[in-house]
């Protein structure tokens, strides 16, 4: 080992004791994909390591899963903030924060960004959708391949971005352009099922698994969340459109509506409808009977152009 390599690797273990006594944790966001199996080992981690009471931890376990239901799983800033606007009351607020920091910080090491977050004191924002003119400016504006496939695919699927990009190849059938994530969740909170992208996308699905020669079991992704929500953010400072990815779900679920497709296929393309209800209502929710639904809806999802 040389002079300078000796002298890389003595800094580099000072500036990781250094952390360590400090305390530094560097900022992650996550997906939560099984939301039960987190909270109950956050339970186990609140009674045995934080030593809080048990109607402490009654009351954590409540703010977390309704947290992570109202996410959808994801965790970032912008969802801690959206769920915190959802209600009114100063109080709630604070009770609120103070379990997410617990969860966040303590238990899931994601950073110290959750201790001093701001939350506005004014009503709950109602979502401004962007309409197909800027989601068009949008996507175009991502310079990333990977990022605008993944726009695409949320856009026109409904499907949560933790389900995409979890996503295998020999998940999607290329002839039905239908997409299935129901093995996704292990959890009892959490449904998956199947869902469809247009035809525009499924080609640009089958370039992309050419172009990076990619196997029928790997993901079809190799970028994180973190990464597709940077880029998301990037595009929305520089088109002034505000946009993320969970707000693909809502603009999914406006054009079904539009489509007069119904609820109850609506919420099957985007998981919520449980297993117990699939089995027993099957011939509703069955590949056939719902790529009747999304043909109604396809027409709405299309964009003008191909920018891949």
């Amino acid at each position: 080992m040389s002079v300078i390599e000796e002298k890389l690797d003595f800094l580099i273990s000072e500036i990781s004791q250094i952390k360590k006594a400090l305390n530094i944790v560097p900022d992650r966001f996550i997906t939560i994909n099984d939301i039960d199996n987190s909270v109950n080992h956050y339970m186990k981690f609140a009674k045995e390591e934080l030593k809080l009471s048990e109607n402490s931890i009654k009351n954590q376990k409540s703010t977390i899963t309704n947290f992570l239901n109202h996410s959808d799983g994801e965790i970032n800033e912008e969802t801690v903030r959206e769920y915190l606007e959802s209600n009114d009351s100063e109080s709630w607020k604070s009770n609120q924060t103070k379990a997410l920091r617990r969860y966040i910080r303590d238990y899931l090491k994601l950073g110290k960004w959750i201790e001093s977050f701001e939350f506005t004191k004014s009503k709950a924002k109602i979502k401004q959708i962007p309409d197909d003119d800027e989601l068009q400016e949008f996507f175009e504006n991502i310079p990333n391949d990977q990022v605008r496939l993944l726009f695409l695919i949320l856009h026109n699927s409904g499907l949560r971005i933790g389900e995409v990009l979890q996503i295998s190849v020999n998940s999607i059938n290329f002839e039905t352009a239908m997409i299935d994530v129901s093995n996704v969740h292990k959890g009892a909170t959490k449904s998956s099922w199947i869902s469809f992208v247009t035809q525009q996308t499924i080609i640009q699905i089958q370039n992309h698994v050419k172009l990076h020669n990619i196997q029928v079991d790997s993901k079809l992704f190799s970028i994180s969340e973190r990464t597709a929500q940077q880029h998301f953010k990037d595009a929305s400072e520089f088109t002034e459109i505000v946009l993320n990815p969970h707000l693909l779900r809502t603009v999914f679920t406006e054009k079904c509506t539009l489509a007069k497709i119904p609820d109850k296929h609506i919420n099957a393309f985007c998981g919520r409808v449980s297993e117990g209800m699939i089995s027993k209502h099957y011939t509703d929710y069955s590949p056939s009977k719902l790529r009747e639904q999304y043909d109604k809806v396809e027409p709405y999802l299309t964009f003008t152009a191909n920018n891949q």
